[in-house]
């Protein structure tokens, strides 16, 4: 393998200028790398040859460089390689001796547009915390085990975003919670984006590390706490049930997305607001938002809709949507938050003991499903909810559900309250 420095004739400008090139030739094929070095015409001699010293010297300086590191491949290697991947060996070792930069933040917002929705939704919000933590867009140098901890600290500290239907975002004075999901989410966030960036600007095919550690191997992201149980007693359940029509407003509409979402298996309420597919026969079709882009049957969804909850939807049903919940409510997050007030307002009004939202209905379900009294098996709880069940991954690779079973266990849930 051969490098030299060259001056190519047929590439000279109109006014007589010219460039050197770095030469390499392997295998009896060569590539050329354009220097930097201009050549005046009076920098060559009558014979045509280059006879000027200082940019000769410039020229071997540079030969000399891409010679040291092509000296240092090991011979098995360049055996294997052609020109066009010695060079690019060659280019990304250099690249690789100076300090790689990366702007963190903005890599880690186009990583989100490349992320669905919601997901994408958090990442932003977590590099915007990073910025807020730095006081400008960090480097990726700046993302170190020790500036980790420092980050943690900042987010259990920061005043937590109080969202309100119609306002700006408040900032309140308490912080995140020790154990908070903010926390986790945010850090989960960065750790993912550095991911990306090591696999984007590793080579490790050919050798090159711009990124050679992983903070994140070195710093433990906070392990959530032991959830509390979200169910509620079934009395509860039963008091909306009889309450219901005479509530009014927001109350009527926290309550009754109580309990279609407890009717429909814990269907989600980002899935009740985007629904487009009508059931049919009775039968309501759709794919988990939640974790259809994880599982291999993208989280498909047949619930039959028991006539005791087909009186509640008759409510909302929609024009194009199944619900009507798009025409009530600009945005999820506003529907989400006014169905989480209406049912603070009901179990305000009646002197409940226990906080709750909607996505308590989902835990109720699976609690009463399991329960000594229904005894339903924790299979058809799984597939009843779209859950993952890893000792069952398998079985589910040759095994249809049969939706006709997850029915009748919902059914038996039903059937425990006086509708």
């Amino acid at each position: 393998m051969t490098v030299e420095y060259v001056v190519l004739p047929h590439l000279k400008k109109s006014d007589g200028t010219n460039f050197i090139r770095i030469r390499i030739t392997h295998k009896r094929k060569s590539k050329y790398i354009k220097t930097n070095i201009l050549l005046e015409p009076e920098d060559f001699a009558r014979s045509g040859n280059l006879r000027h010293q200082g940019k000769k010297d410039l020229a071997d300086d540079e030969v000399r460089k891409y010679r040291r590191v092509i000296d240092e491949m090991p011979t098995s290697a360049t055996d294997e390689m052609n020109v066009d991947e010695v060079l690019r060996y060659v280019q990304a070792k250099l690249k690789e001796n100076e300090a790689f930069r990366l702007n963190f933040a903005r890599y880690g917002m186009e990583v989100a547009d490349r992320k669905k929705e919601s997901t994408a939704h958090n990442y932003r919000v977590a590099m915007r915390c990073l910025v807020r933590f730095f006081g400008h867009e960090p480097d990726i140098s700046e993302i170190t085990v020790k500036s980790m901890r420092r980050f943690e600290e900042f987010i259990r500290n920061e005043p937590r975003m109080v969202y309100h239907i119609g306002k700006d975002v408040l900032m309140t004075k308490k912080g995140m919670s020790k154990g908070g999901h903010a926390i986790r989410q945010y850090l989960n966030a960065v750790r993912s984006v550095y991911k990306a960036a090591r696999i984007e600007f590793n080579e490790p095919d050919i050798g090159v590390f711009r990124l050679p550690v992983d903070p994140f191997e070195y710093y433990a992201i906070p392990k959530p706490p032991v959830p509390e149980h979200r169910n509620i007693p079934a009395e509860w359940v039963q008091m909306m049930i009889d309450q219901r029509k005479g509530l009014t407003g927001l109350e009527r509409l926290g309550v009754d997305l109580f309990l279609i979402s407890f009717g429909l298996q814990g269907i989600n309420i980002v899935d009740m607001y985007t629904l487009t597919e009508k059931p049919k026969d009775g039968v309501l079709h759709y794919y988990r938002s939640k974790t259809k882009d994880s599982k291999r049957d993208r989280a498909e969804m047949f619930v039959r809709i028991e006539d005791c909850i087909a009186e509640i939807l008759k409510d909302y049903l929609g024009r194009k949507m199944v619900f009507r919940f798009s025409e009530m409510y600009a945005t999820k997050l506003n529907f989400t938050i006014a169905v989480n007030d209406g049912l603070k307002r009901w179990y305000t009004r009646n002197k409940l003991d226990r906080h709750f939202t909607f996505y308590s209905a989902r835990h109720t379900w699976a609690t009463l499903a399991a329960s000594k009294k229904l005894g339903i098996e924790s299979s058809l709880i799984t597939d009843a909810l779209a859950h993952s069940d890893r000792s069952r991954q398998m079985d589910m690779v040759y095994i249809s559900k049969d939706w006709e079973r997850v029915w009748d266990a919902n059914a038996k849930v039903l059937g425990l309250f006086k509708w």
